[in-house]
């Protein structure tokens, strides 16, 4: 095979792959990059702690100018431009935080409680400028989970705006729409809902079947019949009559039949962390990645900041290959989950 080939390959490879990383600062940007010898990578996820150390210590975020200057190098840095990410929903999961020089936020249950139109513009347009200007282009956000359970993991995060489907898919609209004006890509999360779970897929595996219900997939079916999500997240979770097999993850029956072919969602999907205890305690990488690819998920999403693998993203790109060598997946795959991120690229004007 030709080197143009090869490389071409291995840049639609490196587009599946969303990592976390060590570091604070443009140096340790050039040792991010000089770590895995010039493979294209999709983006990255930077973090105000890290969590894999006791007590969490200090991470890739720690004040403006620092994270400015910080994301400036990561994306000089990379052969193709990256998706910068950060989890900014605001309330508990706020990797910005005011104490380190950044506005206020709000939660997003706080902002359900308020169920105020001009509010929940006003904190959006806010919260998108900020994650712009500071050089972000993907904010793992809004949550569409409902919040059917009021003692579920995402509920008493305060995470959940409201269990009402049309309320939530009012002002993820706003927030949604506020954030594509500022060139930063929204990632609706996580699907197939998770509001009724009572368990933390960081941990576990937590079984949905008896609480989840078909109400939980409207608010991502009222926003993609406006065309209005360019991604969404998904959720480890598992239901036995969705997929009596599978996590939702590395489901085909729920991401391609559901998500894909029922729902006619045409963007990208990002997985939640694959690090999570509800995969990585009971899959092998190699099984990880071979189903996500099979159930049409783009990007991985390893946080890289439950336990810290200095060399995963060599492991994945690795990975990959083999599969295709070993045919048990396909280029045409590769090529599908390339194509659309490079369109989530270009329509915030990064490519």
């Amino acid at each position: 095979m030709m080197n143009s080939s090869l490389n071409h390959i291995e840049t639609m490879i490196g587009q599946m792959i969303l990592v976390g990383l060590r570091g604070d600062s443009p140096e340790d940007a050039k040792i991010f990059f000089e770590s895995f010898k010039g493979l294209p990578i999709g983006g990255v996820i930077l973090y105000d702690q890290n969590v894999t150390m006791s007590p969490p210590s200090s991470h890739n975020i720690h004040s403006p100018e620092q994270v400015i200057a910080f994301n400036k190098a990561l994306q000089s840095l990379s052969s193709v431009p990256l998706l910068i990410g950060v989890d900014q929903e605001g309330g508990q999961v706020n990797r910005l935080k005011e104490s380190y020089g950044f506005p206020p936020s709000k939660s997003w249950a706080e902002l359900g409680q308020i169920n105020d139109i001009e509010e929940t513009q006003s904190h959006s347009n806010n919260m998108a400028s900020t994650l712009s200007d500071h050089g972000f282009n993907l904010n793992f956000a809004p949550v569409l989970d409902l919040s059917v359970n009021p003692d579920s993991f995402i509920a008493k995060k305060e995470r959940c705006f409201s269990n009402n489907p049309v309320s939530v898919s009012t002002h993820a609209e706003l927030f949604i729409l506020s954030h594509l004006a500022q060139n930063v890509v929204p990632v609706c999360k996580h699907f197939p809902g998770q509001g009724s779970a009572g368990g933390d897929t960081h941990e576990g595996i937590v079984d949905v079947a008896k609480t989840w219900s078909e109400t939980e997939l409207k608010p991502y079916q009222n926003l993609m019949d406006q065309d209005y999500i360019p991604a969404i997240m998904t959720s480890h979770l598992f239901h036995k009559g969705l997929d009596p097999e599978l996590p939702a993850t590395l489901s085909s029956k729920i991401l391609t039949d559901l998500l894909r072919n029922k729902m006619g969602f045409e963007g990208v999907i990002i997985s939640d962390d694959p690090q999570m205890g509800a995969l990585a305690n009971h899959y092998d990488l190699k099984t990880i990645i071979r189903l996500m690819i099979h159930a049409s998920v783009d990007i991985f999403c390893f946080g890289n900041n439950l336990f810290y693998d200095p060399i995963i993203v060599q492991k994945v790109h690795s990975t990959i290959v083999e599969l295709l060598d070993e045919g048990l997946i396909t280029i045409t795959q590769i090529e599908q989950s390339f194509n659309r991120t490079m369109q989530l690229k270009k329509s915030i004007g990064l490519i």
